[in-house]
């Protein structure tokens, strides 16, 4: 009877932990997908998977410590040592690789940046984006209080979540998903209740992020709780994409968010496992969205093929109304398109001299035959973004979360 109760807990603690694994550590879904309810469903219960293989392992070893002969010590420490790495891979290890900046974030003059991003070329030249010098290096602009922030896909990678102070004394945060090659600014606030944002997992390649205060998961590109989506969602402010040597043409009194790994001789440990994250699984991760025309992970069946799947897009949309541009279309137009989204009159601009595309509501009435980045369309006018635009994203992701969007819609 023993010796059948210590294989049950060995049998019910790697279990436990390899459900855990498999739906709350990302690297799992390469191999093993499940649907979003039970992964959901993990989530929601994950203390209790947790509590229970723990105690099925510490059952096994009371057991065997009491009666050596029920089973060989090889194969308990064995059992062991995969159940604890299945459990920490999905349990802790994602609150340590990605060690929320909500509220502290470091940033630079953007005349004092370019150091940051010489000792990270390299990452940047041989890593997804291939980019020909440091002046190329993509950058998510946002336009605060306390005027513009730059955010670079390779610094804001590990945190995903940084702050990005306030908007119209609001606070405001950046997120990003590597997979998806998108950044979003969201007041952190749902229903009039504040959330504290941290890194759950992802699903169908875009981030899923998770409130501290409520304990609801938070896919990224819809920014609503996925228990209570009732409440809405939090509030997106503008953004828009640029090379760096744009934004430090537009904003030279701007800053920068770095995000460099420790030095060994500051904190060692912090120091190899940060290069062992970023590096390793993060940059290399992510990269393989760049190769291909699969997904870096098999969880999307249904493509839609309007447009090759991994084209970069600029989706917006308002209210219920979704369109994705690509940068080719519109330079085809003229480098501008007016257009109507959501019974609104929308004005997508590429700025060739900025190499920068935006999108802007247009309230004058009268087609705009011209507009530039900043949205200056002369005589002192000057047009509002649209804070729903997401830049340079892949088509076949925003193609799956948003069924009914149209493309290029002239």
């Amino acid at each position: 009877m023993k010796r059948l109760v210590f294989w049950v807990f060995l049998a019910t603690t790697l279990i436990l932990n390899f459900i855990i694994f498999k739906d709350l550590a990302d690297i799992s879904q390469w191999l093993v997908q499940s649907s979003r309810e039970f992964t959901m469903s993990v989530w929601y219960n994950r203390h209790i998977l947790a509590i229970l293989g723990f105690v099925s392992l510490a059952g096994a070893w009371v057991l065997w410590l009491g009666s050596r002969e029920i089973g060989r010590k090889w194969m308990l420490v064995s059992v062991t040592v995969v159940a604890l790495f299945l459990g920490y891979s999905g349990y802790i290890n994602p609150h340590l690789m990605f060690r929320s900046q909500q509220h502290t974030a470091q940033f630079v003059p953007v005349n004092e940046a370019r150091p940051y991003f010489e000792r990270t070329f390299d990452w940047a030249r041989f890593g997804w984006q291939r980019y020909a010098s440091v002046d190329d290096i993509s950058v998510i602009v946002l336009e605060t209080d306390d005027g513009a922030i730059a955010y670079s896909d390779y610094f804001i990678l590990q945190p995903h979540v940084a702050t990005g102070g306030s908007i119209d004394d609001e606070e405001v945060i950046m997120t990003y998903c590597g997979l998806t090659n998108m950044g979003i600014a969201y007041s952190p606030v749902i229903d009039g209740q504040p959330v504290e944002l941290s890194v759950m997992t992802q699903l169908e390649n875009n981030l899923v992020l998770w409130d501290r205060n409520s304990g609801e998961p938070i896919q990224q590109i819809w920014g609503t709780m996925e228990g209570a989506p009732e409440k809405g969602k939090m509030k997106e402010w503008p953004t828009v994409r640029m090379p760096l040597a744009s934004f430090e043409k537009l904003y030279p009194d701007g800053k920068v968010f770095v995000n460099e790994i420790a030095g060994f001789g500051q904190n060692p440990l912090a120091a190899a496992w940060d290069r062992l994250t970023r590096h390793v699984m993060m940059y290399n991760g992510v990269s393989l969205q760049w190769v291909g025309d699969d997904p870096a992970f098999p969880t999307i069946d249904e493509f839609d093929e309007r447009l090759p799947r991994k084209t970069l897009v600029y989706g917006l949309n308002v209210g219920d109304d979704y369109v994705a541009y690509t940068k080719e279309f519109v330079m085809g137009s003229g480098n501008i398109v007016n257009t109507t989204i959501g019974s609104r009159p929308i004005v997508i601009a590429y700025d060739e001299q900025y190499d920068s595309l935006a999108a802007f509501y247009n309230e004058t009435g009268e087609p705009v035959p011209a507009v530039n980045v900043a949205g200056d369309i002369g005589d002192g006018q000057m047009l509002e973004r649209v804070e729903t635009l997401k830049s340079g994203i892949f088509w076949f992701i925003w193609a799956n979360f948003f069924e009914d969007t149209d493309v290029n819609r002239a």
